[in-house]
């Protein structure tokens, strides 16, 4: 019967930690990381998040301008199915702005925007292929 009414509630409380105590903590802890650093040891389970959060990845640049490039080059021949039609307009504007963000986010600048202008680019060469 631990559901019923009768059945005692937990009345402990979660403890609420304090901005020092929070901040105490997170000093602690960038300490511990400069001290593994200092003695060379690293902590594995960090090293494979690095991938998506390091903006100097050159690989992810590398792949979206690939793709980027793919779909602009299928604009330009004939009978690949790319040439008209809405889907050629959202592809090529969304494969120039992934490969404008992750290049602007390699150069360390937004990401927002160099999505902005890849998009731009993307529309601007979709129409472009379609006069010639």
């Amino acid at each position: 019967m631990s559901n019923s009414v009768a059945s005692p509630l937990n009345t402990q409380a979660k403890r609420v930690q304090t901005r020092s105590e929070r901040k105490r903590k997170s000093a602690s802890v960038k300490q511990n990381e400069t001290s593994q650093a200092a003695s060379g040891t690293t902590v594995s389970a960090k090293a494979g998040d690095n991938a998506f959060a390091n903006k100097k990845n050159i690989m992810w640049v590398l792949l979206s301008g690939a793709m980027a490039l793919t779909f602009i080059i299928m604009l330009f021949l004939p009978n690949t199915g790319m040439g008209n039609g809405l889907i050629a307009t959202y592809s090529a504007m969304l494969w120039c702005g992934f490969f404008g963000a992750s290049l602007w986010r390699y150069r360390n600048a937004s990401g927002w925007a160099g999505f902005a202008y890849g998009s731009v680019i993307g529309f601007i060469v979709q129409f472009a292929s379609q006069l010639l």
